[in-house]
């Protein structure tokens, strides 16, 4: 199978490299670039679902395509929970296989590798990403290109979709990672405090301050600090900010000394900062100092397919915290339900929404009737789609698209089916992003 599998993407044009083994596939994934694995699930040694482990941990956005037999169905489905881009059942129809191929080409946002520590480091407390649509591949994608740099970042989206956790994989993912992560919430500090939190401050540099303080920058030395909220900051520490990203150097609060700091600036924010430059009320050499690499993190109604991983990742966590509870599991009609809700809140809301049902289910399983009630007049992602304009074609296809995965449990070849349309054309306008709600 291996050798007719060579022979059939060889006269398509690919170039393709055939293994025994997991072991000679780790090997060589190291060595070489690849766009897409396809491998077994039962091999000699170390099986298909170690070996996608260890290419997630070395290659998170290298797509992995699982060939199982009839009895391994269980042991695939698993696979694409653990990140496999899809799964596919022997004996298979070759083009069926062609056409998960080329989506899996498809999907990849540049065909080069991605760089691979020499060290990959451990996963860090909450540090896991749940998903694998192509929103959040192509974030991890992202992630991967900008943990090669140490340049400065701006991390963008809406309140409660992860920055700081896309902020925290960054460092993770860089030769920084052995060196300290450090946050602070700059909107979360008085303004005349923040100066002090930063840089640090001399002993009497200020009324109350009692003692030296080396500040984060400081204490983020050799590795990376996050700014998180940073649209939020006064004009007067931008500045002074500035000469960090310029130059390295800080000057504690109330001191002549200068130092200098090997820092990488990880900043973060909800707002618009070129609305904020025009209006004046961000500096505008700061901007373009900061967004040299800039991470966009979706937001999950962008997102949908992949909020049953989500709640289910969330119903553990909580269950965990609520050992007495008896909820177990969330039913399909409150899966459906949570699909379909606009979520202003993001993952934020939809996790604490979880939480409530849990802590306050008195069954094993959550229905829609325990989950709390969407906020009055928000708009849901049902059927018909409701809309104040006529939507374009493309958005309405990828929305019907959406719909019809929800009620799949997203069994992409059952959805397909529904919808009359090929797989591959599925995969099409599940690539694509809507239109914004006013088009």
């Amino acid at each position: 199978m291996r050798e007719g599998l060579g022979m059939l993407f060889t006269a398509e044009g690919h170039a393709c490299v055939l293994v025994a083994n997991s072991a000679a596939a780790l090997e060589v994934v190291d060595r070489q670039t690849f766009d897409v694995i396809i491998g077994d699930i039962r091999m000699e040694g170390m099986d298909g679902l170690e070996l996608l482990d260890r290419v997630q941990v070395s290659h998170p956005a290298l797509p992995f395509v699982v060939l199982t037999g009839s009895s391994g169905i269980a042991q695939a489905v698993d696979a694409v929970k653990r990140g496999a881009f899809e799964y596919v059942v022997k004996p298979f129809d070759v083009d069926a296989l062609r056409t998960i191929v080329t989506a899996a080409l498809d999907a990849r946002l540049h065909p080069g590798e991605l760089a691979r520590p020499a060290h990959p480091g451990p996963v860090v407390g909450n540090l896991e990403f749940v998903g694998t649509g192509p929103a959040m591949r192509t974030l991890q994608t992202a992630i991967d290109f900008v943990a090669r740099s140490s340049a400065p970042v701006l991390v963008t989206g809406e309140t409660g979709v992860g920055k700081e956790l896309v902020a925290r994989a960054i460092h993770q993912r860089s030769t920084r990672r052995e060196h300290p992560f450090v946050a602070i919430n700059t909107s979360a500090i008085p303004h005349e405090l923040l100066e002090g939190e930063i840089f640090g401050h001399a002993r009497g540099g200020f009324t109350g301050a009692i003692q030296a303080r080396k500040g984060l920058l400081t204490e983020a030395d050799g590795g990376s600090l996050l700014l998180d909220e940073i649209g939020d900051m006064s004009f007067d520490l931008q500045a002074k900010l500035l000469r960090v990203i310029q130059f390295g150097d800080v000057r504690p609060v109330g001191s002549d000394r200068v130092h200098h700091v090997d820092v990488r600036l990880i900043a973060s924010t909800h707002r618009d900062l070129p609305a904020l430059v025009k209006e004046g009320r961000f500096r505008e050499d700061l901007y373009f100092r900061l967004n040299v690499l800039s991470v966009p993190v979706p937001a999950l109604r962008d997102r949908r397919e992949d909020i049953p991983a989500l709640a289910a990742h969330f119903l553990a966590q909580a269950c965990g915290r609520a050992p007495a509870s008896p909820v177990r599991t969330i039913g399909q009609a409150a899966l459906v339900a949570l699909t379909e809700r606009a979520w202003p809140g993001n993952i934020r809301e939809l996790a604490s929404s979880i939480e409530r049902a849990v802590v306050f289910g008195v069954d094993e399983m959550i229905d829609s009737t325990q989950l709390s009630p969407a906020p009055s007049g928000a708009p849901v992602a049902g059927w018909p789609f409701p809309s104040k304009a006529p939507w374009t074609l493309q958005r309405l296809d990828r929305a019907y698209a959406d719909w019809v995965l929800v009620h799949t449990g997203g069994n992409k070849q059952r959805a397909a089916e529904i919808m009359g349309v090929d797989l591959s054309t599925l995969y099409r306008w599940n690539r694509k992003q809507p239109d914004s709600p006013d088009s």
